[in-house]
């Protein structure tokens, strides 16, 4: 019987001790690389709490330090406030604005919010807010000037009785009536504007408007002869019809207005040598400008060939 009995294998048991004992060296090997993990972490969190707490500490220290030495300090309480306000507004009108006043501590100010908070008035064209160390803040502004009129339409009524005029300055930016001690009734007035599209402080974005208000800046600088022009209309959108004497009438193109005014000039040159006075005159054309005059008498209406006929003898 033992004769058919297989023979066991002597070399499973090694085996068998082999795998047995690489397993434990795999564990061990996990375990330290899990236990080398875990204190790299505690290391770097203990590492980050540390700096956290220096940060905090040194943040403390900063702020009592500031506050003592510089918020707190009287030294650099507001004791001056020097304000132009250009005519814009009054000085207690530009501190209740900017929300500054004498007493309070000058590096506690955002002067950022105080200017733009100036910068919002349509009057205002430019506006600073700075401090002066120890104790002075200046507050300048620039306000606009108006430089004309502009309504909808020629009612023959005083623009500024008019609820639907405004007034703006040379770069078309549309303000309130209210507020301007310069004389203006002095100012011209340039029709054919729509108003109630824009409100007071935005650029009303019309070419022709802007053509206007360059030609009468121009025409105002013109003189041997003076060009006066005391209105405008721009409500054709392709011209601009402009007037100082009711009974006159210029048109102008929107482009080459220095070019136009000096046709102007020597039309009014060869004028002033006559009695006469001008009607209408268009300085678009360079050549061959067409001009009227008040006594012209109107152009005869043609006659129909019928009655030439019954006049012949």
């Amino acid at each position: 019987m033992s004769l058919l009995r297989p023979k066991k294998s002597r070399g499973r048991r090694p085996s068998r001790r082999r795998r047995n004992q690489h397993l434990l060296e795999v564990t061990a090997t996990a375990e330290t690389t899990r236990r080398r993990r875990n204190q790299k972490i505690l290391l770097h969190a203990g590492e980050a709490a540390v700096l956290a707490g220096l940060v905090a500490f040194a943040w403390i220290g900063i702020q009592a330090l500031l506050d003592s030495q510089v918020y707190g300090n009287p030294k650099y309480g507001v004791r001056v406030v020097e304000v132009d306000t250009d005519g814009v507004m009054t000085r207690e009108e530009a501190l209740a604005r900017t929300g500054i006043r004498e007493g309070l501590n000058i590096f506690s100010l955002d002067l950022g919010s105080a200017q733009r908070a100036l910068a919002s008035i349509p009057e205002v064209k430019d506006a600073r807010v700075e401090r002066i160390l120890p104790d002075t803040v200046t507050i300048t502004m620039e306000g606009r000037r108006a430089a004309a009129w502009v309504a909808p339409r020629d009612n023959g009524a005083d623009p500024s009785a008019m609820d639907t005029a405004c007034l703006v300055d040379t770069e078309g930016v549309m303000m309130k009536p209210e507020g301007f001690s310069a004389p203006r009734t002095r100012l011209p007035v340039i029709y054919g504007v729509p108003t109630e599209q824009w409100r007071p402080g935005e650029r009303i974005d019309m070419p022709e408007l802007h053509a206007a208000l360059e030609l009468l800046t121009r025409a105002a600088e013109r003189n041997n002869p003076e060009v006066t022009l005391r209105a405008a209309d721009v409500s054709k959108g392709w011209c601009i019809q402009a007037w100082g004497d009711p009974q006159t009438r210029f048109t102008f193109g929107l482009r080459d207005l220095p070019a136009q005014l000096d046709r102007l000039q020597l039309i009014m040159l060869h004028v002033s040598q006559t009695s006469r006075k001008i009607a209408t005159a268009n300085l678009i054309p360079e050549r061959n400008t067409p001009v009227t005059f008040v006594d012209d008498p109107p152009p005869a209406a043609p006659v129909p060939e019928v009655v030439k006929r019954k006049a012949r003898p």
